[in-house]
């Protein structure tokens, strides 16, 4: 970094100065230098493209995503194959790159990006990296023209032309072309996060075509690209102080700045989970860095830092968070459903005579069947005989408890037994509850039962529950219920020799 026409920079900003500046090699960067920038999103309504004449461009809004530190050495310190194509005649400095973001689907290391600074001109000579690990420059037929010097406020427009194409046996081949147009459009004060400066600004038109194709998926990607790079340089920075990217509708921004403590915007959803059929699950988004507040956008739909989900089917539910600086970032989860079948007794109520017996059956595929007589565990195994001992002329609440694929359930039904011999008191009646499962009340639908009849909420224990409930004009029983617990119980209502049994979950 030239260190006294730096320094100048800074006493001429200090001071108010605004003129037109000239841009030269002295103004580009130096072997061992090294610049700290930071990345960042601009905000709506910024419109990067407004210049002229004497113009003041404020950009102190700019806040920092992330930073990296770009740093600059000789050629002849990369490898010795870089060094072989990337001599003294086409490039004197080369800076280190992470990536190369034209070659996505390859392993890279050792990536650098080569310059070669003259009197005349600043250009870019190519790239070079290893490439799953076989050293590989790639070196443009024609240099890519980033600036010609002096760049004052009236030098004339300036392109290049530039071509690479690389075929890597048994991996894929690559090609790169690029069309750059570069014009001065204004001149004036710049103010970013770090300073004031006075500056020459450039516009560059970029026109590109990459294309990748990759042996073992026989496949072939060609991405044509249009960005415009809007470009500020201070004398003695070594870059542009700020430069700004626009591809369609996305603008990015890097700028010289200070050291910032940065937390990348992420988001966590936690592991994937698995739920039973019919129960549900708060899915939390938990977010860090970035700078607050966040927004929320759910594949459901949902705009919420957390949403409650009840899949029928295994699920994969993604949410997209942006901050106020309009970082964005993704993560997903997946839901899995176990499968799992109810056991079905049959109706909720059985006529069976004193001396005989009923075997009800779970069915097959469940584990730890255990089945229930009021509430007294009695037996486990995939059947169940039932039968009057124990029991006498009177009714029981029989329950089944069952687990499939570390899901459980259970079901219930009443079992009366009377004297066959003699007349049947309990005339059956169809009861409908609705809706179910229920909450604070609901409905009994019936057309038999008077507001005489009798009506009874029992456990799967067995206790009977007197519940408040109020018959409406069309013979529907309205109930309470907010005051159980949540859980199986059977609706009982039983009038003049009729007796009707529902069963429903309290939530």
């Amino acid at each position: 970094m030239k260190k006294l026409v730096f320094l100048f920079s800074i006493f001429a900003v200090s001071l108010g100065l605004k003129a037109q500046i000239t841009i030269t090699r002295d103004d580009m960067p130096d072997v061992g230098d090294t610049i700290r920038l930071s990345n960042a999103a601009l905000l709506f309504g910024i419109d990067p493209s407004a210049t002229g004449p004497d113009f003041t461009w404020n950009f102190t809004s700019l806040q920092p995503q992330s930073q990296v530190v770009e740093g600059y050495v000789s050629p002849q310190s990369t490898p010795f194959i870089y060094q072989i194509i990337f001599n003294q005649s086409v490039a004197n400095l080369a800076s280190p790159l992470q990536s190369l973001d034209f070659l996505p689907e390859f392993e890279v290391t050792d990536a650098y990006i080569f310059y070669k600074e003259s009197a005349g001109n600043y250009v870019r000579a190519g790239y070079a990296a290893a490439i799953m690990g076989v050293p590989v420059p790639m070196k443009f037929d024609h240099p890519e023209l980033l600036y010609t010097f002096p760049l004052q406020e009236n030098s004339p427009a300036d392109s290049s032309l530039s071509a690479y194409s690389l075929e890597l046996p048994g991996l894929g081949f690559f090609s790169i072309e690029r069309k750059r147009v570069n014009e001065v459009d204004g001149w004036g004060s710049l103010s970013t996060p770090f300073g004031t400066y006075n500056t020459l600004r450039m516009k560059s038109e970029v026109y590109e075509r990459d294309s990748l194709f990759i042996d073992s998926l026989q496949i072939g990607v060609p991405v044509n690209r249009h960005y415009t790079e809007y470009q500020w340089l201070a004398n003695g920075f070594g870059i542009p102080v700020l430069t700004i990217t626009q591809e369609g509708p996305v603008l990015s921004a890097r700028y010289i700045d200070n050291i910032h403590d940065l937390t990348p915007l992420s988001v966590i959803l936690g592991p994937d989970l698995t739920l039973c059929a019919g129960d549900s699950a708060t899915i939390q988004a938990e977010v860090e860095g970035g700078t607050p507040p966040y927004s929320y956008l759910w594949s459901t739909l949902d705009t919420t830092s957390s949403i409650r989900v009840a899949p029928a089917d295994t699920t994969t539910f993604s949410v997209m968070v942006a901050d106020a600086q309009n970082n964005m970032t993704f993560a997903s989860v997946t839901v899995n459903v176990a499968e799992f079948k109810e056991v079905n007794l049959g109706a909720d109520s059985l006529q069976i005579c004193a001396d005989a017996s009923v075997l009800l059956d779970a069915g097959v595929g469940y584990e730890n069947v255990t089945w229930f007589v009021n509430g007294t565990e009695k037996q486990h195994g995939q059947t169940f005989q039932v039968d009057s001992t124990g029991i006498g002329l009177n009714y029981a609440v029989i329950r089944v408890d069952y687990l499939m694929n570390g899901c459980d359930g259970s079901d219930t039904l009443v079992v009366n037994f009377y004297i066959c011999g003699g007349i049947n008191e309990l005339q059956p009646v169809t009861l409908n509850v609705l809706p179910n499962p229920v909450k604070e009340s609901f409905v009994a639908v019936q057309d038999r039962f008077s507001n005489r009849a009798e009506v009874s909420i029992v456990s799967s224990t067995g206790q009977v529950i007197r519940p408040e409930y109020a018959f409406e004009e069309n013979g529907s029983i309205v109930v309470k219920s907010g005051n159980l617990k949540p859980g199986n119980y059977l609706l009982m209502v039983t009038e003049d020799g009729m007796r009707g049994v529902a069963k429903f979950i309290k939530q």
